[in-house]
């Protein structure tokens, strides 16, 4: 009886025992928070010392656990921005014109294709060099013009002129359609390990322009009087289109041949401009193609950070290769070793009808890691570079030579500018042709504004000059200027300025001839600018940039097929039969 009259006294105390503990955990404020059991430190209380002092490493270690880390970083980080992503629509899908595009990669045609090393332009500031690197600027085909220029009385005087010759048995002369020169100002490092002249090597703030013309020659010389500053480079082909240099500043000039000569057909050339060799002669006849025609009027781009040239071709190939460039500015030693490339061809419905070429002969727009190319049957293509997949199409009527313009909008998306020449449309002699703002991610087309045009005798009307954004900053900021061929007659020549926003014409100017030279704007520092202009009857005008009235002209007596380029208030400009340089004062 004793035993259990014990047993039962130690359950008792047990129990309340269990009945104190349980309240005193009730009423911390601890364990209040039900999110926080796995933080709080259980030992405190079950030690075997439940009366010590607690330490401070109990106290302080709740607060170093990631109980509240997650909720400090979306306070501190702005939301990420929506990515720059493309797709078609119901008017832009390319079944719409049973598009069949393909894809070659290691020599063999692939269903799908992940590039390892993906493309992505950052923004339109192309070149690491004062200068013009690419046709129209850079990877929007924005500005031909560098810098700004020291203008007062808005007139021109002709500083210099060279002659131009021809290539044996060749009926093309001087330079021809795009045929813009490219312009750079060397670092120092780099000339002294180029094989320039030692008097130009010494000059301070030399301004080199290199020029592949039609003659079958580069030729290089000194902007500011026109003498050689160094010997010229003899490559045998016929060069109608525009060259790039590299875009690292690195000396590499890439130029591709735009008619076959003499039996040989097209190529395209690296070119180490340290000493001038042929580094690299890539032909352009390739079996893949659908067209037999392998003409390179495209001015490529390189992606620096991949190391990567994107070229499109008149055969309708856009050919994509690693280049495997090594350069020691140090050394000056310099060397290239392509890959195999990968590319692609395509066929659509036009192919098949009214006689309509494929290929590209305008060059094209880069953002990020989209390709926008115009085709000779009047397909604008949007090809997602990292996959090598078409991704719209749309059809803008006609041959497309001009290149398109590249402009971020307010609303933070982006556009394309363009308009087609006159070749197949309207019985192939006169139509009422478009020039469009487009959406680059959908392919939609915003506005359009259209322009009568004529075509005589095989030469095209319509736009074959590429357009002109104004630049931010300046007094035509808002600005799309385009200039039309054979409109609205077969010998006129307009330069439309249109509001980009809305399409409205803000104003006109009509020119003696037809225009297949692209429009230039100069600007001062204060952002006050000036359009110079040339006409295929060779004469050059002067615009106000934001009213067209006509401030100066000059008559060459030379046809101007070729558009210019501007470093400073000197403007570079080449004609069937030479070179020039203008100062605008």
């Amino acid at each position: 009886m004793k035993k259990l009259v014990a047993l039962l006294a130690v359950i008792f105390l047990f129990l309340a025992s269990f009945l104190v503990v349980s309240l005193i955990d009730w009423d911390d404020p601890v364990m209040t928070e039900p999110t926080a059991p796995s933080t709080q430190a259980p030992t405190a209380e079950a030690t075997s010392e439940p009366t010590a002092a607690p330490t401070a490493e109990p106290v302080t270690e709740p607060v170093t656990e990631p109980v509240t880390e997650p909720t400090a970083e979306p306070t501190t980080e702005p939301p990420a921005e929506p990515p720059f992503e493309a797709g078609f629509t119901a008017n832009s899908d390319p079944a719409n014109w049973n598009h069949l595009w393909e894809i070659m990669a290691g020599g063999e045609l692939v269903e799908h294709y992940q590039r390892e090393d993906p493309i992505f332009f950052e923004d339109g500031n192309y070149f690491a060099l004062p200068g013009i690197a690419s046709f129209r600027g850079g990877n929007y085909r924005s500005d031909a013009a560098y810098g700004t220029a020291d203008i007062v009385n808005g007139t021109m005087e002709s500083i210099w002129k060279m002659s131009v010759g021809y290539l044996y048995e060749s009926e093309w002369t001087g330079c021809g359609w795009t045929g813009q020169p490219l312009v750079v100002q060397w670092d120092q490092q780099t000339k002294q390990h180029m094989n320039l002249y030692e008097p130009k090597k010494a000059k301070e703030g030399l301004v080199e322009v290199i020029y592949a013309k039609m003659d079958g020659w580069v030729h290089f010389f000194d902007i500011e009087d026109g003498s050689a500053t160094r010997d010229p480079l003899f490559l045998g082909m016929e060069f109608k289109g525009s060259g790039a240099l590299d875009p690292r500043g690195y000396p590499i000039l890439y130029v591709g041949s735009g008619l076959d000569t003499n039996g040989n057909y097209q190529n395209m050339y690296l070119v180490n401009l340290l000493d001038c060799t042929v580094m690299e002669k890539i032909s352009c006849f390739d079996a893949f193609t659908y067209r037999w025609w392998f003409g390179m009027d495209s001015s490529p781009l390189v992606d620096a950070d991949t190391d990567t040239i994107i070229w499109p071709c008149e055969s309708g190939i856009l050919y994509t290769f690693k280049l495997n460039t090594q350069y020691d500015p140090v050394a000056g030693t310099l060397s290239m070793d392509p890959e195999e490339p990968v590319k692609t061809r395509y066929r659509h419905d036009y192919r098949n009808i009214e006689d309509r070429h494929l290929g590209y002969e305008s060059s094209a727009v880069i953002v990020e890691n989209y390709a926008y190319i115009g085709d000779n049957a009047g397909m604008l293509h949007c090809v997602d570079l990292n996959t090598m997949e078409l991704v719209w199409a749309q059809d803008l009527l006609d041959d497309i030579n001009s290149t398109p313009v590249f402009d971020w909008g307010e609303d933070g998306n982006g556009y394309l500018y363009l308009a087609p020449s006159l070749d197949y449309s309207g019985g192939g002699h006169k139509n009422t042709l478009p020039i469009c703002k487009i959406d680059a991610r959908t392919g939609e087309i915003i506005w359009k504004h259209e322009m009568e045009c004529v075509t005589e005798d095989g030469v095209s009307g319509g736009a074959l000059a590429s357009p002109l954004l104004g630049r931010p900053g300046t007094d035509i900021e808002n600005l799309l200027i385009y200039s039309i061929g054979r409109s609205p007659g077969a010998w006129n020549g307009q330069v439309v300025a249109l509001d980009k926003e809305t399409g409205k014409v803000v104003w006109q100017f009509q020119s003696h001839s037809y225009i297949w030279s692209s429009p230039l704007a100069l600007y001062t520092e204060s952002g006050k600018s000036y359009i110079f202009q040339a006409d295929q009857m060779g004469y050059c005008y002067l615009l106000d940039g934001t009213t067209g009235q006509l401030l100066d002209s000059l008559k060459l007596g030379n046809p101007v097929e070729a558009s210019p380029v501007a470093f400073g208030d000197k403007v570079v400009l080449g004609t069937r039969y030479g070179v020039q340089l203008f100062d605008i004062n």
